[in-house]
């Protein structure tokens, strides 16, 4: 037993040392790219999960529906952090405009946090029509921002 906690304990020294080093081989603006990518792939394995039930895809579970949007809530706020300065070139498909049009950009943003919230808070009711017609003006806000602000697949 004690030989099985060193060996963890040893891996786990191991890992934690080679993502620092990972990491610090990054640049600040590489892991600010790195941020928002995951901040979004994050927040879209909840919001999928809320589109199939409002599809009809998977049974509507008021519980699930209400954990999810309550964590897609909170998740819209994070990747704004990482659309900082040098980070419109390299590894994303972020447009220039998110930068030049800096005003619009966070307009959408702030969009999409109100709509999360306000599912969230419907979803607590449990009125899945109700719910249903905010899930489609996420949805909406999502696409306003994708089709500013998001280059398309090449």
């Amino acid at each position: 037993m004690v030989r099985q906690t060193l060996r963890f304990a040893l891996v786990s020294v191991f890992l934690v040392g080679f993502a620092g080093i990972a990491q610090a081989e990054m640049t600040r603006e590489e892991y600010a790219i790195k941020f928002r990518k995951s901040s979004y792939s994050v927040l879209g394995w909840y919001y999928g999960s809320m589109h199939r039930m409002v599809k009809g895809i998977t049974p509507y579970d008021q519980g699930l529906f209400q954990r999810d949007a309550e964590r897609v809530a909170f998740l819209s706020k994070l990747p704004k952090d990482g659309f900082i300065a040098g980070t419109d070139t390299g590894d994303t498909k972020a447009k220039p405009e998110i930068w030049s049009k800096a005003e619009l950009f966070k307009e959408d943003n702030d969009l999409l946090e109100n709509e999360t919230a306000k599912l969230a808070e419907l979803a607590k009711g449990g009125d899945f029509e109700v719910i249903k017609t905010q899930f489609g003006k996420v949805q909406k806000a999502c696409k306003t921002c994708h089709d500013d602000f998001k280059r398309r697949a090449e």
